[in-house]
């Protein structure tokens, strides 16, 4: 007995060692994290006026997005339905998600990426995985209600050409532990080409750090530098979860960054800013507008843009809408 309660904590260290690498890890090799998927070749072969909308999905969970609630699989039928029947409804060209599953134990193992672009009828997606994990132990407590599984990303969908370039991974939470970031999503820039015969425009999707914000300022720069890079041969659409207040409402965040690029231009502008029908986060009780569609003004002229108050709860995020065309 003696040697038992002796050896008890190097076995329950062990244990959680094994746990440890085992959770970590993923289902994936590197080279499966990014790829291109062609549901048919039937693309729209013109830019007349584009549409795009970016959407933060929140893997279709409504607002019980990181709580520790049960989730029954009604509730991602119901979202997921809800998501197809909006798509439908607004007809886009192009789509920027964050936080979609693959096939995730939280989400009852839908691919809501495959599912939506079918539904839609969209011939070309660009999938990049930014969480996959064997066994995330989030929500932390009960263990019941932890994610467990998880295959999760952002994705392009789009009714043109759609050509890849890179998907970057920025960096982890400078402040967090090391444990805490061996469980944590990757933050991605994805970049790609859209394409029309002769015509075409680079699509940068992001989603930056939430919880940490020295991160969050660091992603930003890197975020304005990848801009101007593209943006001085190409008009560039900028679009995705940014964490961070529009630049005249706070002047220190990574927007107030971003927002200093040659010729850059917010969709929804201070003038056209209100808080009853521009914020987009909680979509339950708005509180703040941190998802945004931003374009090089000399390559592209906006011919409307809102926030699409309809999409309700499907996510705790409502999704942005543009008009555009090339100039």
């Amino acid at each position: 007995m003696k040697r038992t309660i002796i050896l008890l904590p190097f076995i329950l260290l062990f244990g959680i060692v094994i746990f440890y690498f085992w959770g970590s890890s993923g289902s994936l090799s590197e080279s499966q994290w990014n790829s291109n998927i062609v549901y048919h070749d039937n693309y729209k072969k013109s830019f007349d006026t584009v549409e795009v909308i970016s959407f933060n999905l929140g893997y279709l969970s409504g607002m019980t997005n990181n709580l520790a609630v049960d989730r029954s699989k009604r509730l991602f039928d119901k979202n997921l339905k809800g998501a197809s029947d909006l798509l439908i409804d607004l007809d886009v060209d192009i789509i920027g998600f964050q936080e979609i599953d693959f096939g995730s134990n939280r989400s009852y193992f839908q691919n809501q990426l495959d599912s939506l672009a079918k539904s839609s009828d969209f011939p070309v997606a660009y999938r990049s995985v930014n969480w996959d994990k064997n066994y995330v132990p989030f929500p932390y407590w009960p263990p019941s209600n932890h994610f467990g599984q998880l295959l999760s990303g952002q994705a392009i969908l789009s009714k043109y050409e759609l050509i890849p370039v890179e998907t970057i991974v920025l960096e982890k939470p400078v402040n967090a532990s090391f444990l805490y970031n061996a469980f944590y999503l990757d933050r991605l820039v994805q970049i790609a080409r859209v394409k029309s015969g002769e015509q075409e425009f680079i699509l940068m999707n992001v989603h930056l750090e939430a919880f940490d914000e020295e991160t969050r300022v660091n992603h930003g720069e890197l975020v304005k530098a990848l801009f101007e890079k593209y943006a001085a041969e190409f008009p560039v659409l900028l679009i995705g979860d940014f964490n961070s207040e529009a630049v005249f409402l706070n002047a220190s965040d990574a927007m107030s960054i971003i927002m200093t690029a040659s010729n850059i231009e917010s969709a929804i502008t201070q003038e056209l800013y209100d808080e009853e029908g521009t914020l987009t986060f909680p979509s339950d009780r708005p509180e703040k507008m941190i998802d945004y569609i931003l374009y090089n003004s000399n390559r592209i002229e906006k011919v409307d843009a809102r926030v699409v108050l309809e999409a309700r709860e499907i996510s705790d995020h409502f999704p942005i809408w543009m008009k555009f065309t090339l100039r």
